[in-house]
């Protein structure tokens, strides 16, 4: 209904302002008898760019928005070249919707214009926004953006510029992320290496080579993301031969050769490592050590993705020393990006150093930080989705005031035809209060169904890195103490879960937990975080479990208004005795298994309350001496009471039997099989809880 109006009004509207602009028009040179100066058009129109220019070279961004706003009300600056610099401006302040806008907005006023200005301001923005999109991840739209944009320039025979090679390169680059035709991303890429040796050819000087260089380095930085070794390797000796001709010409920069080279030392050392040459790769990571480059804090960080896949942890937790001095360099605060990508990868390489106290200290430093970081990230999406309405807004209100302008100083020009003006201006008022409502109709609905996807877009988005911080926290990388076989296994229901398990090994005792939080989603994400710091902080004392639990109850029960409580099973074995001492926290008991392949589950007599619940409680433990040639299993409920279709539920007996007709399996494969098992229970039916499991063996007894 409301577009039907829409349209109708649309097509009267433009046929009444096109002849009213024609009439308009008559009268005034009629009236006026004179034309637009354009020599100072002109020079109005350079003093314009000059001075924008000069605040881009100052990197003024708030100067440049104050600037292009002024020139684009007195007609120096078109729409589209105003929405190009205000993207622009916007970008490079991080406010990634807000130069959207302006570059979509942009893309529409001059995107059938011939001009060869507006060509050329057509190519800067699409060559932007893509860049922009890609950058994001959002591969898909980056494509729907660029495919056009450069087939238009090329049938405008403007595919020999820098916008049309730099969307080519971004085209293959988000092909290949989405796993197009390989055949397609070869040819986009290979036509911009084509145009940037023949820019060079036409143009032998530095400026060209370094524009190839960082063309060359993008295609060969995304194989490398990808895991496509082969090509990357193709790539980067393709940079090195740009490189070799850059250093040759006479305005080249020897500080810019040098960091060129040595990012392609430390990503053809990542290539021949993912290749399987690990003493090649070494070798060119040895290269990178001896440049000025390797001594920055961004130096160190980049060759972290060499050394976390050679597997040098050592090497790795060294480097990401420098994370917080690199983050100061840039201004760069502990967003949720700079969680999952910094900090987490910290965590695992001194995780995997054997450097527990640091491993452990970065977690509660994730932990600490994390609720913090989604809170500044939702606080600063409201206020850039604010400003964006705001700013939508603005210029709507804009537009209608330049038109109301533009038509009140042409009806002052024509005195003579005044009445023949009233009339359109009526009808031309009566449509537009039409054309406002119909518009204001579809705004609102659109704007509400924005608001909608937004918000749900934004939530999936917080949650999916919710998970990944969570599974990133809990170990997934074994101990090998002589005569122990472990293994342990989470799946959440949900995007984020309850469940947690830990270990840690303090002198001759070695320490394991598992636990169940009540709830699910990001409540029982954060309790389990409190139990799981808890658990490592008050083991790395030494302490027995009852004592550990004992203490974790009193710290979680301290204003606790939400009720939240957590049921735990917590074991230490004595490495040196052969002795197993435990706590069951309101848990499931475990299975004990002995040589002979005999399954049955441990009768706890000393069964205590769920941690968190009542402050003051004092916890009682057990102990199984010897623990010799035996195995315990600790799980969640969500193993024994996993449902099928028809609502039944796995059950104890079900376990005993499966363990027992597998009782000569590895703890990994031994939970590997009550997994699949379980998964072919419920036989498509949803996953109802968390499911998580431990196996801890010990193979003889330990002196």
């Amino acid at each position: 209904m409301h577009t039907d109006n829409l349209h109708i009004g649309e097509f009267m509207g433009k046929n009444i302002l096109r002849r009213l602009t024609l009439a308009v028009t008559v009268a005034a040179l009629f009236l006026t008898g004179c034309g637009v100066d354009s020599k100072d058009q002109e020079r109005l129109r350079r003093e314009a760019e000059d001075m924008v220019y000069k605040s881009y070279l100052d990197k003024d961004y708030p100067r440049i928005v104050e600037l292009v706003d002024s020139f684009r009300q007195q007609g120096s600056f078109s729409e589209g070249k105003a929405c190009y610099w205000l993207g622009y401006a916007y970008d490079r302040m991080m406010q990634k919707r807000m130069a959207e806008l302006y570059w979509k907005t942009g893309i529409a006023a001059v995107e059938n214009a011939t001009e060869d200005e507006d060509v050329r301001v057509y190519a800067g923005i699409t060559n932007r926004l893509t860049g922009l999109l890609s950058t994001w991840t959002e591969f898909e739209a980056a494509l729907k953006v660029a495919i056009p944009a450069t087939e238009r320039l090329k049938s405008l025979g403007r595919d020999t510029t820098s916008e049309y090679t730099n969307m080519l390169i971004y085209i293959g680059c988000c092909q290949s992320r989405l796993g197009l035709s390989d055949v397609k991303t070869k040819r986009c890429l290979e036509e911009a290496y084509s145009a940037h040796l023949d820019n060079i050819k036409r143009h032998q000087n530095a400026i060209s080579y370094r524009d190839a260089i960082v063309g060359v380095i993008n295609i060969g930085y995304n194989y490398l993301e990808i895991a496509d070794y082969e090509k990357a390797r193709l790539w980067l000796e393709r940079m090195r031969q740009l490189i070799d001709g850059y250093e040759k010409q006479a305005d080249a920069r020897p500080d810019y050769a040098e960091k060129q080279r040595a990012r392609y030392a430390i990503y053809l050392a990542r290539a021949l490592e993912g290749l399987g040459h690990q003493d090649e790769a070494a070798e060119a990571y040895s290269q990178f050590c001896q440049t000025k480059f390797f001594e920055t804090a961004e130096g160190k960080i980049l060759a972290c993705d060499y050394l976390r896949l050679a597997g040098r942890w050592e090497d790795a937790a060294d480097n990401f020393g420098s994370m917080d001095e690199l983050m100061k360099e840039y201004g760069t605060s502990y967003s949720l990006e700079n969680i999952q990508k910094m900090l987490l990868r910290k965590y695992e390489v001194n995780l995997k150093a054997g450097r527990i106290d640091t491993a452990r200290a970065v977690s509660m430093s994730i932990t600490e930080r994390l609720d913090s970081a989604i809170t500044l990230s939702r606080s600063a999406e409201a206020r850039e989705d604010a400003a964006v309405h705001q700013k939508e807004l603005e210029m709507t209100a804009e537009n209608e005031r330049y038109v109301r302008q533009r038509h009140i100083s042409r009806l002052i020009a024509m005195a003579a035809t005044i009445l023949f003006l009233l009339i359109y201006i009526v009808v031309r008022h009566r449509m537009g209060a039409r054309l406002r409502k119909a518009h204001n109709d579809l705004k609102t609905a659109y704007d509400q169904l924005e608001e909608t996807t937004t918000a749900k877009e934004r939530m999936e988005s917080e949650l999916r890195i919710a998970r990944d911080i969570q599974m990133s926290m809990v170990p997934h990388v074994f101990p090998t103490v002589e005569g122990i076989d472990m293994y342990a296994s989470m799946i959440p229901a949900k995007e984020v879960g309850g469940d947690l398990y830990n270990f840690l090994q303090k002198g001759d005792r070695f320490y394991f937990c598992i636990g169940d939080v009540s709830g699910k989603g990001v409540p029982a994400s954060l309790f389990m975080t409190l139990a799981t710091r808890g658990f490592l902080t008050l083991a790395s004392t030494g302490r027995r479990p009852a004592e550990i639990a004992t203490r974790m109850n009193a710290e979680l029960s301290m204003n606790n208004e939400m009720g939240m409580f957590v049921t735990m099973f917590i074991c230490m074995y004595d490495l040196k005795q052969g002795r197993m001492e435990y706590c069951n926290a309101g848990h499931n008991p475990p299975v004990i298994g002995n040589a002979e392949g005999q399954y049955a589950f441990l009768d706890v007599k000393e069964v205590n309350a769920p941690i968190g619940l009542w402050p003051g409680l004092e916890y009682v433990g057990g102990e199984l001496d010897p623990f010799n040639d035996s195995m315990m299993l600790l799980y969640t409920d969500g193993l024994n009471e996993a449902e099928n279709r028809r609502q039944e539920q796995y059950g104890e007996e079900r376990i005993i039997q499966l363990m027992t007709s597998h009782a000569s399996l590895s703890m990994h494969d031994m939970i590997e099989a009550l997994k699949a098992d379980t998964d072919q229970f419920r036989d498509g039916a949803a996953q109802n809880d968390d499911l998580t499991m431990l196996a801890f063996r010990v193979a003889r007894p330990l002196t």
